[in-house]
């Protein structure tokens, strides 16, 4: 019996912008997002977790990010 994959991974570009833009882009799994904070102590990543989690109405521990931690372009999955 094999087991179903349902995670999905998304790309995300993120821009630092006080603006608070979110778009998402099934076509090409891709997400962008504006952040109103700064980059300090994990706080960015938290802030995008939450607005994903908010956007596809899940928890925030169902997001990894699995690639691009310190970066601006990141890779998550969805669990």
């Amino acid at each position: 019996m094999q087991e179903c994959d349902l995670s999905r991974t998304y790309i995300v570009k993120v821009k630092f912008d006080p603006s608070g833009q979110f778009v998402v882009d099934e076509a090409t799994m891709e997400i962008k997002v504006s952040l109103r904070c700064v980059p300090v102590k994990g706080k960015a990543n938290r802030e995008i977790i939450n607005i994903i989690s908010k956007h596809f109405k899940i928890r925030p521990s169902n997001i990894k990010i699995i690639h691009g931690l310190y970066s601006k372009t990141k890779v998550i999955q969805i669990v």
